[in-house]
């Protein structure tokens, strides 16, 4: 999924993470190759990437945005989008779902002991956003994925409407090397 975005992202791209999990993968395949060419939170709170993205977005209007989330995290800042819908910002918001916090998973298993949280596999990310104003679509396969990425990407930087991608990461996309 990271390797399909990345290959497909404008140099000039801001690229907002909030997918602790993720982020290895992240610096390996996106280099910031401009200034806020990635963003990303140094305490380790959450719900910084989904408003971030937003704020940046009104920011810097000609540069193109993409936030990439972990499900657990857009939860603690999902509403920005409804700001994101009314204030016309063009943003990308890419959702990693697993429906749980899989980086604090791999803290408690590190810990040798199992996560005391629930998973939160009952949570439609795609539903909040568009309860919130925000055009949302799920994506189940690598050729959706691609077929979205292709669509959406090369317009960023005139985009006007947010859009957010529930892209479903528990199961094998298919990716193609």
């Amino acid at each position: 999924m990271l390797s399909a975005l990345a290959s497909r992202l404008p140099a000039d791209t801001v690229l907002v993470e909030e997918a602790p999990s993720s982020r290895p993968d992240l610096h390996r395949l996106v280099p910031a190759r401009n200034p806020l060419g990635f963003v990303s939170a140094a305490m380790g709170g959450l719900g910084f990437g989904v408003p971030a993205a937003v704020g940046l977005r009104m920011a810097l209007p000609d540069r193109p945005v993409v936030a990439v989330v972990g499900d657990g995290a857009a939860l603690y800042g999902l509403h920005a989008l409804w700001s994101a819908t009314h204030y016309r910002v063009g943003a990308l918001f890419v959702v990693l779902a697993n429906g749980r916090y899989a980086i604090m998973d791999r803290l408690a298993d590190h810990q040798g002991g199992k996560a005391p949280w629930p998973p939160f596999t009952e949570v439609d990310v795609r539903g909040l956003a568009r309860s919130l104003g925000c055009p949302a679509r799920r994506v189940d396969s690598y050729d959706e994925l691609t077929a979205t990425l292709d669509e959406v990407v090369p317009d960023l930087r005139a985009r006007e409407e947010p859009l957010l991608l529930d892209v479903n990461v528990t199961v094998d996309l298919g990716f193609q090397p």
